[in-house]
């Protein structure tokens, strides 16, 4: 089995954006390795146009990222190679938009561990990186229907730089210290679980680097209360949905809200333009 990753945060080849991005690969994969089956292979791809992390609070700019993203998943999907895709932001980028035009099962992780949490509580938190980023959390909860099952979502106490981001992938203990204050709030809120609202979060808490010796198997609960997994869990979902598509057991539904437009040639014919790529490409990891 073959997964493709998708990247949502622009970086060029050999730049200090990709270094950053490559030491956050490491960790992903350390991560995706505490679950993935043996056969499964994954391949992390990122795109060369698109906005850094500090843009992508801001909606507008968000909207713009998004199409570069979309053009990502269907490269993957041209590909041919992938049993499943996956893209790697709890915003949910463009997923509705992906599973129409993708032969494949796709996820997001913001969905996954939204929907799936209710088989493990009834309420669910989410601690997010920035104040912005908890409003588009927070329009995905409602959209899903999930408001009932959720407590407002939170942002973390002490907003990191960039340099801390960078240093969390060695010393991962001023995230945790942060991550721990925001989760005890959302708890006392009615919390039964918390989640991790950000991709580049989610596999530093899980290894907990260079806090070996506080969290020698990771960092996965707040006082009792469980710390998801987002990531391991993505990737499970991933693999079983990949399972019952070669079993030839239904994966999606076609009917409406996930129509395919392979079939439609008058719909391909007059949206052709809008169908070709012409941004800087792509690169793997």
């Amino acid at each position: 089995m073959k997964i493709g990753i998708m990247h949502v945060m622009a970086a060029v080849e050999g730049t200090p954006e990709a270094k950053y991005v490559k030491s956050w690969d490491i960790l992903l994969r350390k991560n995706i390795d505490l679950v993935r089956s043996v056969s499964t292979e994954i391949v992390i791809q990122i795109p060369r146009r698109g906005a850094g992390a500090e843009a992508t609070s801001y909606k507008f700019m968000n909207a713009l990222n998004d199409i570069e993203t979309l053009f990502g998943y269907m490269e993957l999907g041209k590909a041919g190679i992938y049993d499943a895709i996956i893209g790697l932001c709890f915003f949910d980028t463009m997923n509705r938009e992906a599973r129409q035009v993708l032969e494949v099962p796709f996820f997001t992780p913001g969905e996954v561990a939204m929907r799936v949490v209710s088989l493990m509580g009834v309420k669910f938190g989410v601690v997010t990186a920035s104040d912005t980023a908890s409003l588009i959390v927070e329009e995905n909860i409602r959209k899903y229907g999930l408001r009932d099952n959720a407590v407002p979502v939170r942002s973390m106490v002490q907003g990191l730089g960039t340099e801390e981001w960078a240093y969390c992938h060695i010393d991962a203990h001023s995230m945790i210290r942060n991550f721990i204050e925001t989760g005890r709030k959302l708890i006392a809120d009615g919390a039964e679980i918390v989640i991790p609202g950000c991709m580049a979060v989610d596999p530093v808490l899980a290894l907990a680097p260079g806090c070996e010796k506080d969290y020698p198997h990771g960092f996965h609960e707040i006082d009792s209360v469980p710390v998801m997994n987002v990531t391991a869990l993505t990737i499970k979902i991933a693999e079983s949905f990949v399972a019952m598509k070669k079993a030839g057991l239904p994966w999606i539904s076609r009917k409406l809200y996930y129509a395919s437009a392979k079939n439609d040639k008058k719909a391909l014919e007059v949206g052709a333009p809008l169908l070709q790529y012409n941004g800087p490409g792509f690169w793997l990891d």
